[in-house]
């Protein structure tokens, strides 16, 4: 890896083309098509890093290296540029965004502010066009040690795809790339963990019966011992991000562990009187719809079974009223009260499905329903708007009063539209949510009272705050989408992050800026989540989650912040853990830590651990192979042996005279052939033993040949 390094102060007279966006650090021409002229002062890093590809030819697929120089430029403001040659897809953009966002989060326990800087991406290589996922984890280090200025390994290169959590997501072609690894004298090889095998097409002929016959058959294989027997060359599975910095620079990043319980007294003190009062209403709604029911004639007949229907509802309110004392008794009070919420919903739903059967007019008292729903929905909605936000605790409790403000009226919406498609019953459970949802805007109100109400906060903040949030959010969905698009994915994560970023839209422009900042961080959780569960293995990344989340709580609150959201949420994920809902609580602890990353953006880099350097380890590689680590080596030894073979014979050829016998020097066995270049690799393969359609070349063909 040729590598540089520079750090210079230049002064650049520049000519400006003014763009849509706005360039902080220089002074704009306030008229189109205006030239503005200045000075500046400016400090710049580079680096170039080695990023391994496959490229198709007419022989097959082969892996080739792309280079990219990655800069770093002070007086910047975190704008991510990138040139490539040839073009690239839209995904290596995306890629370069995202590298340069997961980097910008590491580097802050260095107390190290990225936005300070631009970046720049120069991207060439051999192949005719190239994607950006699989180079995604390396840009991450190269930026990381930009930002640092550490120096970066020239015998290491990596392939993977880099996660919003900053762990490595899954790539294809390993073999082939680590066939260009090895042209540019690579020692170890960085892959994603789980991938370290690959799938061989071997074709083999068996003789029966006197006839013969070929077939071929898939073999699965190890992509260490791949990269050992061909190159001496190690490989390295890496999960995270930190782990790859590791490698390529010898440091390391302190970990953040939480020593203290995620619900803290004064938490359980503000939530435990609420999880006892929605227990108690929970409790005493049972009884009126279970009575209601017994009293009732619903109609049970084909090919409406509606007595049948609303007895489930009945059974599902009564369950979740019995999770819900369970929680509480646990002192888990947030899922309490979610399990009581819910039983609330499909109580009420009960109480007034058996009113409309019994009601004479059942027009009239759907009517009265939702008229009753929109005079509540419309007090707790001024409620939750004219809250006022002192702090990062009402910020919290008014954003969750206001997005249920905002929940509720969405509900209301659908409910009129069912009731004027004569869908009543459907009707029934909308207005039932509708008013619970209403109920719980004071809920939310009221918890911040328990706190002392801690960090800085006005409108103007929280709007541009949410205006951020909102662009990177949109930047992720679009990543997200092509990235799905090119495995041949589909994500319902997506469909519900576009939702709730159009909503916060909404919000933002009526005046619900606090409900509008934390829809979008959960479209922005749901948008990441696309992805980086892709393999949909979201059992396996719940521990990941829950530790991530834990040590968000726990910075925040180093700061003197409680950040209260953000342990509700984290509680909930637990719960749903507990139930075997994997894929719900990664979410919510998702959920959980981005709130409370959030809340703690007015106190920049808090703590005192900071990076280490403890070396890059050692390559594991056995001593007969660092030996003969290549055919040239392996060529001087054949040599060696060959003469001292000659010098043998003729020692042996004197005896065997003497007793009139002749012997010939027994011959050296060929070594092991190590190709010198990928040309002379795939010449002597002869796509033989790995035909180019066979072995997966791609993240889709990845998935298809380990479903």
């Amino acid at each position: 890896m040729e590598k540089t390094m520079n750090k210079k102060t230049v002064i650049i007279i520049a000519l400006l083309i003014l763009f849509s966006f706005s360039f902080s650090h220089f002074a704009l021409a306030t008229n189109p098509g205006q030239i503005y002229e200045a000075n500046i002062s400016i400090m710049y890093r580079n680096t170039t890093i080695y990023a391994p590809a496959v490229a198709q030819t007419d022989n097959g697929y082969v892996g080739i290296i792309s280079t990219i120089t990655v800069t770093i430029q002070s007086n910047g403001s975190g704008r991510v540029f990138v040139d490539t040659i040839p073009l690239t897809q839209i995904d290596m953009q995306g890629s370069a965004r995202l590298a340069v966002k997961v980097a910008s989060k590491i580097v802050e326990v260095d107390k190290i502010d990225a936005n300070t800087f631009d970046f720049f991406f120069v991207v060439r290589t051999d192949a005719t066009i190239i994607g950006g996922p699989s180079a995604g984890a390396i840009m991450t280090v190269a930026t990381v040690a930009l930002l640092e200025n550490w120096n970066l390994s020239n015998k290491t290169v990596m392939t993977g795809m880099i996660n919003p959590d900053g762990s490595i997501g899954p790539i294809g072609g390993i073999p082939q790339k680590i066939d260009a690894a090895d042209s540019v004298g690579a020692t170890r090889f960085l892959i994603p963990k789980g991938q370290g095998t690959y799938i061989e097409i071997v074709t083999e002929t068996i003789i029966e019966h006197g006839h013969s016959r070929t077939y071929s058959h898939p073999v699965t294989k190890s992509i260490a011992d791949y990269a050992m027997d061909n190159y001496g060359m190690e490989v390295i599975e890496v999960e995270d991000i930190k782990e790859a910095i590791t490698n390529f620079t010898g440091y390391v990043f302190p970990t953040v562990e939480s020593d203290k319980k995620i619900s803290t007294e004064g938490y359980m003190d503000s939530m435990m009187p609420l999880a006892a009062t929605l227990l108690n209403e929970s409790k005493n709604l049972y009884e009126k719809a279970n009575d209601a029911f017994d009293n009732s004639s619903i109609p049970n007949e084909w090919p409406d079974y509606y007595r049948n229907d609303i007895a489930d509802f009945l059974n599902d309110g009564k369950d979740r009223y019995e999770e819900s004392q369970k929680w509480y008794d646990e002192g888990v009070y947030y899922s309490s009260t979610s399990k009581s919420f819910q039983s609330l919903i499909d109580l009420r739903f009960v109480t007034y499905a058996c009113e409309y059967f019994k009601s004479e007019d059942k027009d009239g008292y759907l009517t009265s329903l939702l008229d009753q729903a929109t005079s509540l929905y419309e007090n707790k909605s001024k409620e939750a708007k004219n809250a006022e936000i002192n702090g990062m605790i009402t910020l919290q409790c008014v954003g969750a009063a206001q997005k249920r403000v905002s929940e509720a009226a969405a509900y209301l919406s659908d409910a009129r539209l069912s009731y004027e498609n004569g869908e009543y019953l459907t009707t029934l459970y909308r207005i039932s949510f509708a008013t619970e949802r209403s109920n719980t805007v004071g809920w939310w109100l009221g918890i911040s009272d328990g706190f002392n109400d801690t960090g800085d906060i006005n409108i103007t903040t929280l709007e541009n705050l949410v205006s951020e949030y909102m662009e990177d959010t949109q930047q992720s969905i679009t990543y997200s989408t092509v990235i799905l698009q090119e495995v041949g994915k589909s994500s319902s994560y997506i469909t519900s992050a576009e939702e709730l970023l159009e909503s916060a839209g909404d919000n933002l422009e009526n005046d619900y800026p606090a409900a509008a900042l934390f829809e979008t961080l959960e479209a922005l959780v749901k948008a990441n989540i696309a992805i980086e569960n892709i393999d949909g293995d979201a059992e396996g990344k719940i521990d990941r989650a829950r530790n991530s989340s834990s040590n968000s709580i726990a910075k925040s609150r180093n700061i003197g912040i409680e950040p209260v959201l953000a342990v509700s949420y984290y509680e909930y994920a637990e719960s749903l853990a507990n139930e075997s809902s994997y894929d719900s609580a990664l979410v919510y602890y998702k959920y959980g830590n981005i709130i409370a990353g959030a809340i703690s953006f007015t106190n920049f880099s808090a703590g005192t651990a900071s990076s280490r350097y403890i070396g890059i380890p050692e390559v594991n590689i056995p001593t007969w192979k660092k030996m003969f680590s290549s055919y040239s080596d392996i060529t001087l030894f054949g040599s060696f042996a060959f003469i001292m073979g000659i010098i043998a014979g003729v020692g042996l050829a004197v005896i065997a005279y003497n007793i009139h016998q002749s012997k010939k020097p027994e011959e050296k066995k060929e070594g092991k052939w190590t190709p010198q270049s990928i040309d002379e690799y795939y010449k002597r393969q002869k796509k033989e033993e790995f035909p180019g359609n066979e072995i997966p070349r791609s993240i889709e063909n990845y998935y298809k040949k380990n479903k």
